[in-house]
């Protein structure tokens, strides 16, 4: 099948999905990740994960995470900063020793075991924050605490993964710190200098030039973060959030350019990206017989809700608040898969445990937003009460 006919059947059929889906009270991306999964290698097989279509998928995840920072109170958030640091540690630190420790008691060596503690430590932030824009809770004290701590996740959990590389293959330590201080000073500098300077240039640019220019500029801002991230070693979508972040002022009461980016990202990207994550799950009957299976998707869901509502709870007025952090830190996603596919070509997993892993994430990534659309629900019904 030709590309362009891939990517109508691929956008027609997740739309329509995510449209079901949402209409019998399951979150979109539910539906649109559930019709990659049928429409891929799994089961029917009419598509192939492609280049063209991985590109439209980073594509989709920059500017899903633009929009969020776009969307993102800078004061909020930084009022979350202490909050999500301890959430993130226990986000971090309970998963990965649980998950070692399970590696362990299943025969694995040391690295493969560690392995697979990284791998659960890691949140998807753009399955959280997709879920936290449905149920308008981007900007809550919630929202704000899943946010940090799932970018203090994925950072500290490409640090491991880094670390872990290292080790297996003879590299420095010194690449390791490397990529850990320009993480941080590219932050550090997000937040302190480039909102202002990104804020002029945009000012600038949009007094200056036309509709079309200035959302060109913006999308060029968004697509720059994120190639200065991956650069660093880092995940692309950590540096579009934050240029998205530093614009926030500038580009939320635009409410042109924010709904031409909207539409663009919601209409088409963004629904190729969770589709995409359905077409690279290669599932077999095998994979559902592992033992590993089921202990591991307990571990994965137990781990999270105890390390967020654990580190969260006393920032949170109430159990249910912190519970939610839990719960929203729970998907793995896209950070995951691309840990275990680094980890398979380097040769320090097998087929069988990467296709483990694989299941493991698209289920937490399955249930974890009907739980936290769920449990926001019950949060609203009891501040009426």
């Amino acid at each position: 099948m030709i590309p362009v006919l891939e990517i109508l059947l691929l956008l027609a059929v997740a739309k329509a999905a995510g449209e079901l889906a949402e209409r019998i009270g399951y979150p979109g991306l539910v539906g649109e990740i559930g019709a990659g999964l049928i429409l891929g290698p799994s089961i029917l097989g009419l598509i192939e994960p492609g280049v063209v279509i991985e590109a439209l998928a980073d594509l989709g995840l920059i500017l899903l995470l633009f929009l969020s920072g776009v969307q993102t109170d800078l004061k909020n958030l930084a009022s979350a900063e202490m909050a999500g640091s301890a959430t993130a540690v226990g986000g971090i630190m309970i998963p990965l020793l649980l998950g070692s420790a399970l590696g362990l008691f299943f025969g694995m060596d040391s690295l493969t075991a560690i392995f697979l503690g990284v791998v659960l430590s890691i949140t998807s932030i753009g399955i959280s924050i997709r879920t936290l824009v449905d149920e308008h809770a981007l900007s809550t004290p919630v929202g704000s605490i899943i946010i940090t701590t799932a970018v203090i996740d994925d950072i500290i959990g490409i640090l491991l993964l880094a670390f872990l590389m290292a080790i297996a293959f003879g590299d420095g330590i010194v690449t390791v710190l490397g990529v850990a201080a320009a993480g941080i000073i590219f932050i550090i500098l997000m937040v302190t200098v480039a909102p202002s300077l990104l804020g002029s240039f945009y000012g600038r640019i949009r007094r200056g030039a036309s509709h079309e220019t200035a959302f060109s500029a913006v999308i060029c801002l968004a697509l720059g973060g994120a190639a200065l991230t991956s650069l660093l070693g880092l995940h692309l979508a950590i540096g579009a959030f934050f240029v998205g972040l530093a614009l926030s002022d500038r580009i939320r009461p635009d409410r042109t350019i924010e709904g031409s980016l909207s539409d663009l990202a919601g209409g088409f990207l963004i629904t190729i990206f969770f589709a995409s994550i359905g077409l690279s799950l290669l599932i077999s009957v095998s994979t559902f017989i592992d033992p590993l299976l089921l202990p591991l998707i307990v571990v994965a869901f137990i781990s999270k809700i105890l390390g967020g509502y654990l580190g969260s709870r006393r920032f949170l007025p109430d159990s249910l608040s912190a519970l939610l952090v839990g719960i929203g830190i729970t998907p793995r996603g896209e950070m995951a898969l691309v840990v275990a596919t680094v980890a398979l070509a380097g040769g320090f997993i097998t087929d069988s445990l990467y296709a483990t892993v694989t299941m493991m994430v698209v289920i937490t990534v399955l249930i974890s937003p009907v739980f936290l659309r769920w449990g926001f629900k019950a949060h609203r019904q009891a501040g009426d009460a």
